[in-house]
């Protein structure tokens, strides 16, 4: 016989059950002293009111699920009855979400207060400890949870419900010692039905271990479907996918005006209170702002919706909020809002490693805020990085976007340049030029004037000549002014230029 052995830090396959039991309850009277002060969360829809849940205190009154509210007060004179909140639900979901995003990324909201998380990512050895910290960040939140660890979900989601039965937090059914904890949990663990409870206590099968001790096929035979899917659940033979969660809407708030906003200091007021509770709750989960997404719902019935978009990830409120404020302070408000809606976009946090000599920006938010005033003031299309065209002709270049990240200034690395260096001016420095013989002898410029000494030349350039209109045609000339140094002359279409000089 032969045993695998794993290494110790290598990722197994592995899952986590999050439950919150009486979630209903809970995202009501998640504030109050839970096992203290009895609370039921009944139904008053129906002709008669009804008890739909209940907490231990309640329970230990008498007051039970289904039960009339008229009996239930009758049991439990201090019963505090409540009604469920479909906001508050929403609530708690999403605080329940955020949370467990600060364990693994991969999370699948199986049900109304029940999370499946994947935990391939994260080595075995850490995943009790991350389970103790999740349910103890969800109970300082006011949350009761019960947490689950296994090798398949469907064995994760039992471990939850036996650490709730069994008055514990954290239940973790490992691989070599899973029969023997099973045969310490009742049937009623895996959410049987009561007929098949029932045979399977007439045959003399009271808990989940006895009953993973079977043949499959001695439950196929006696037992059909459910008892198969029963003993896959329970051997660990019955694995699914994870539907993932989607965090598109995950950080959001959204607030609906009592009146008509028609200045913009109510309007940034709400909206630095959204940046407050977005960030804490982003940073819940260990991740940072990509985006912000800012929607307005006009009285009129239009609206106005913006993706700003952040250099960098990051978490500094200041920040967002002169990003968001910037923006509406830009917006002309044609009509007064009645409504105001912000989210976030999370991203991993960008790690990068930067050059050990390299100055880089100290202030990535700084510089982009800078880059967009300037674009607003010259033009979009002005403000840019300087790109070397692809052209024999001289001083061609074009403007691109600029990158991301500032790119280092490369050497250049061709050979080396030896001899002068022609250094060409920004500007066009318009000349007079005197010829004789075909040859410039003396110039007159606001750069450079005097008599030429010394002259080389002419060289004929040409380009684009298939193109009408943008073709081009020039000849240059290497000349020496006396006492002043060497030039660069241009004659084009009959006008003359100083180009640059050398040094």
């Amino acid at each position: 016989m032969y045993r695998v052995v794993k290494e110790t830090g290598q990722k197994a396959p592995g899952y986590a059950v999050v439950w919150c039991p009486d979630f209903r309850l809970q995202a009501v009277v998640r504030r109050v002293n839970w096992r203290e002060e009895p609370v039921a969360l009944v139904d008053d829809g129906q002709r008669q009111s009804l008890v739909l849940a209940r907490n231990v205190a309640a329970a230990r009154e008498g007051v039970d699920v289904g039960m009339k509210t008229v009996q239930a007060l009758a049991r439990c004179s201090g019963l505090r009855v409540e009604r469920p909140s479909a906001s508050g639900e929403l609530a708690a979901g999403r605080t329940l979400l955020e949370t467990a995003l600060g364990w693994v990324p991969g999370i699948e909201e199986t049900e109304a207060g029940l999370l499946t998380l994947d935990l391939t990512t994260q080595v075995e050895e850490e995943w009790l400890e991350s389970g103790r910290r999740t349910r103890g960040r969800l109970y300082d939140l006011g949350f009761e949870v019960a947490v689950g660890l296994g090798e398949t979900p469907s064995l994760a989601r039992i471990a939850a419900l036996a650490a709730w039965q069994r008055g514990g937090s954290l239940w973790h059914l490992h691989r070599e010692s899973r029969l023997e904890m099973l045969d310490g949990l009742p049937l009623t663990v895996a959410e049987t039905g009561e007929e098949l409870n029932e045979r399977l206590r007439l045959w003399g099968i009271e808990t989940l271990g006895a009953f993973a001790r079977l043949s499959r096929e001695a439950v196929a035979s006696r037992l059909g479907e459910e008892g198969i899917e029963l003993w896959l659940r329970s051997t660990g033979r019955l694995r699914r996918p994870l539907k993932l969660a989607r965090l598109e809407q995950l950080f959001e708030e959204h607030h609906d005006f009592d009146y008509e906003v028609c200045d913009r200091e109510s309007l940034l007021f709400v909206v630095n209170r959204f940046i407050e509770n977005l960030s804490v709750r982003v940073e819940r989960t260990g991740r940072a702002v990509i985006a912000v997404h800012l929607l307005l719902s006009y009285v009129d019935g239009g609206c106005y919706a913006k993706r700003l978009t952040l250099p960098e990830p990051l978490l500094d409120e200041t920040v967002l909020f002169r990003l968001v404020s910037g923006h509406v302070e830009t917006l002309e408000m044609k009509a007064a809002v009645e409504a105001v809606r912000l989210r976030f976009e999370p991203s991993d946090p960008v790690a990068s490693q930067r050059q050990l000599f390299g100055a880089g920006l100290r202030n990535q938010f700084q510089f982009e805020e800078t880059m967009k005033r300037l674009r607003r003031l010259v033009g979009a299309d002005r403000v840019g990085a300087i790109r070397e065209v692809d052209s024999h002709q001289p001083g061609a270049f074009r403007l691109v976007p600029l990158p991301a990240e500032v790119e280092e200034v490369k050497e250049h690395s061709g050979p080396p340049v030896t001899g002068l260096v022609l250094r060409r001016y920004v500007a066009r420095i318009q000349a007079q030029v005197w010829v004789r013989a075909g040859r410039p002898v003396q110039v007159n410029s606001l750069m450079a004037s005097g008599v030429v000494v010394n002259v080389s030349g002419p060289w004929r350039n040409e380009g684009v000549w298939w193109h009408r209109g943008r073709e081009w045609e020039r000849n240059e000339w290497d000349v020496e002014l006396m006492k002043r140094g060497l030039f660069r002359l241009v004659e084009c279409q009959g006008e003359w230029e100083v180009e640059g000089y050398y040094e």
